[in-house]
């Protein structure tokens, strides 16, 4: 069996969909028209602004992964380029220089992996940080584990604290992490499996293919 831990829903009849975590919006206000350029690691943080009625402006947008660059399009933001690296420092050193004398924003969770913020700080980027988001951990019933050998998608080190918090980790489990970051949180557990892309379809393309 293969479980998705997530809160995006995929619909596939061979996929189960198991949600550890609710994301909790905060409330905040800002005008995007006092900043150059919008950094965003997840689409929480597009779903942050729609939370607080704040409408899209012709901002430079610096996304993470298919998902959240799909997101800020369909928002409405048109100047958006995607990161090659889906891993936060990463990330960091990819755009900072294109940070340089520019005002950034950026809309974060309440506890991230990487110190995203900080680098750039720390490299003469001029960033204000929201705290956007924060994803609370559920408690689950222990029905809902899954049962011996089934093949597990993590999409955050969140879901994989959550899932391990809920149901700890058996040895036949075998994992499947959607970036390095998720990977490296794993790796106290298991040795996952990891996608090229970082996206869920390919997630899921992967864990067909295990055996």
């Amino acid at each position: 069996m293969i479980y998705l831990v997530s809160n995006t829903i995929f619909n596939d009849d061979e996929i189960i969909n198991l949600k550890v975590c609710e994301v909790v919006f905060k409330k905040f206000s800002v005008d995007l028209d006092d900043f150059d350029v919008l950094v965003l690691t997840s689409k929480n943080g597009i779903n942050a602004l729609k939370f607080n009625d704040i409408s899209p402006r012709n901002l430079i947008v610096k996304s993470i992964g298919e998902a959240t660059t799909k997101s800020a399009l369909d928002f409405g933001f048109s100047d958006v380029t995607q990161a090659l690296s889906s891993h936060g420092k990463e990330f960091g050193m990819e755009i900072v220089n294109d940070l340089k004398n520019k005002k950034v924003l950026y809309i974060s969770a309440k506890e991230t992996m990487s110190n995203l913020s900080f680098f750039l700080k720390k490299n003469s980027v001029d960033i204000t940080t929201i705290i956007g988001y924060e994803n609370v951990i559920l408690s689950l019933d222990s029905s809902l584990k899954p049962p011996l050998n089934s093949k597990i998608i993590f999409t955050s080190p969140k879901n994989v604290e959550g899932f391990i918090r809920n149901f700890g980790w058996d040895s036949s489990y075998k994992a499947i992490a959607i970036g390095k970051t998720t990977a490296k949180y794993l790796e106290k557990f298991t040795n996952a499996f990891q996608s090229k892309v970082q996206s869920i379809n390919e997630c899921v393309a992967l864990a067909k293919e295990i055996k």
